[in-house]
């Protein structure tokens, strides 16, 4: 007679809880989804000169976790919390690699990647707080941000494929330059915080900026942007010349548009003298931009699709 409880069964509950490969990859697409939200919720603090709101962390003040008699106090410390939330869904993609079938050790490693991340995030927050919001800190929290985001395009991706060794679809010059394209968005990603981190929206009046002119990093940060979309546009030329398959043509085209969606964004913030409003589509802007681009990269492999179709 055998027991159910011997974990050596397969009837235990640690085998019953498994996850096939669809199921993992919705996982991870909601672990990308909310680390995305979050970057635009934590701009939206800054922008609403709320990054101060709050006196103390982990709590807001007064020993209360949220206090609701203020409005950017209860803005600063709901983001705050919402940090949980994400906490919880890249823990979740963590024991998800653990229980998915098959069972793949690079999904456990670009899934802890994210608790790390998540964990570096939590750290940076509050040491950013303590300084007063120097945007030192607060551009190495946008920038940890867009790796987060990064590694969880990469989860999704791999979790939507098979494993095993790749062989490129394309030339090797078109995949040199899509390496070109991702080096110069995430160039963007570092010029674009010295924009903002001498631009009027500090997340608290009293918050230090950086001592430069905004005209002149402006001009650096739409330099890259436009090398960005001149190799783009270049890449899909060749491809299109080349007859690359329609699906990596499609991811392309959906890059370049988010491309020229982000620069219009960014003139426009800047002729109408940076409000807001439009700070805040450009910052999400810069999330969607950051996972179109590795999606298109990842693509340019010849990886096969698991049972769940890619996006």
């Amino acid at each position: 007679m055998t027991s159910t409880d011997n974990p050596d069964s397969p009837t235990s509950p640690a085998e019953r809880f498994t996850l096939s490969a669809a199921r993992y990859r919705q996982v991870a697409i909601v672990a990308l989804a909310l680390i995305g939200i979050i970057v635009v919720t934590g701009a939206a603090v800054r922008l609403t000169g709320s990054g101060l709101g709050c006196e103390d962390w982990p709590n807001c003040s007064n020993g209360e976790l949220v206090e609701f008699g203020n409005p950017n106090q209860t803005i600063e410390q709901l983001n705050r919390l919402f940090t949980g939330l994400v906490s919880v869904a890249v823990i979740a993609a963590v024991l998800g690699s653990l229980r998915r079938r098959p069972y793949r050790r690079d999904l456990v490693w670009w899934s802890a990647g994210l608790v790390a991340g998540v964990i570096g995030q939590i750290v940076l927050g509050g040491i950013t707080v303590l300084v007063d919001l120097h945007p030192a800190a607060v551009g190495g929290h946008f920038v940890l941000s867009m790796l987060l985001v990064s590694d969880a395009t990469v989860l999704v991706w791999k979790a939507s494929h098979d494993p095993g060794p790749t062989r490129p679809r394309v030339s090797r010059a078109n995949l040199n330059l899509s390496r070109i394209a991702v080096a110069t968005a995430a160039l963007l990603m570092i010029t674009g915080p010295l924009v903002t981190g001498s631009g009027p929206h500090a997340g608290d009046a009293k918050s230090p900026r950086f001592d430069l002119l905004i005209p002149d990093v402006a001009r650096v940060h739409s330099i890259n942007m436009w090398i960005f979309l001149i190799v783009t546009v270049v890449l899909l030329l060749r491809l299109g010349r080349a007859q690359t398959s329609a699906d990596i043509l499609r991811r392309g085209y959906y890059l370049l548009l988010v491309i020229v969606i982000q620069g219009g964004i960014g003139y426009t913030q800047y002729e109408l003298g940076i409000p807001a409003g439009l700070v805040l589509a450009h910052i999400a802007g810069a999330t969607l931009l950051v996972g179109t681009v590795l999606w298109f990269h990842l693509g340019l492999s010849g990886v096969q699709a698991t049972d769940s179709t890619p996006l």
